[in-house]
């Protein structure tokens, strides 16, 4: 837990000191106005097109942020200091996820209460935005060990994000939900989707077996890039 503590406080600095807290601050204080807004309007009858736009929105900047912090402790050098340090791999991949996923998880849901008025269970939505969240952060280990050059890494990077909101599109082009059930965050769309009490294509019980299932399968896929990372560099496994 101690080592788990420090890697997420390391990360906090990390986005502090490359002056995102401040851009994140000035970017959400926008999308309050614009929700300030928007909070007049009747959203009766659109929520499944809400809980698309939810799903676009905790999506973007996990991955994002995971592939960009990757890039900058390379250049500094502190990759290769955590490659020695005694802190476990699963630790470091858990402190990184958790930090850019409370982060978006923080910004959306308080978008989403400015914004939506009508009946609503916040732990389906956080459930199926944490699961989102913590998804694209780890589909962001994934990728970026395959980039060594941010502009190498944008086109696959957004290529990725909107890879990641295609149940999303689903619900804006009339797709039957079914066939993007075994979509990585189709499990996250149907557990927000019942936070707003729709009928969700498939119930919250087998979307959050779906969501699990897919959040181990992509921590064992983001491991495996730690450690390709690791081994680039001579670092410890």
């Amino acid at each position: 837990m101690s080592a788990l503590a420090q890697l997420a406080g390391n990360d906090l600095r990390t986005l502090y000191r490359s002056g995102y807290i401040w851009v994140s601050l000035a970017v959400f204080g926008l999308m309050l106005v614009v929700a300030l807004q928007a909070s007049r309007l009747d959203f009766a009858g659109y929520e499944r097109l809400i809980a698309a736009v939810i799903l676009f929105d905790v999506v973007l900047s996990p991955l994002m942020l995971v592939g960009l912090m990757v890039l900058l402790e390379r250049g500094e050098g502190a990759f290769a200091v955590l490659c020695v340090s005694p802190a476990p791999t699963p630790a470091y991949i858990v402190a990184r996820v958790l930090t850019v996923s409370l982060i978006s998880l923080a910004q959306t849901l308080v978008i989403v209460l400015v914004v939506y008025d009508g009946a609503l269970s916040p732990l389906a939505l956080t459930a199926g935005l944490a699961g989102a969240a913590s998804l694209s952060a780890l589909f962001g280990f994934v990728l970026i060990a395959y980039f060594d050059d941010l502009y190498a890494y944008l086109f696959p990077m957004i290529g990725a994000i909107m890879a990641l909101g295609v149940p999303g599109y689903g619900v804006l082009l009339g797709i039957a939900p079914e066939w993007l059930a075994w979509h990585p965050t189709a499990g996250a769309l149907v557990l927000i989707e019942t936070a707003f009490s729709l009928d969700a294509p498939q119930g919250p019980a087998r979307a959050s077996a779906s969501l699990a299932a897919w959040l181990l399968a992509a921590g064992g896929l983001a491991y495996l890039a730690v450690r390709r990372m690791r081994a680039r560099i001579g670092g410890a496994s």
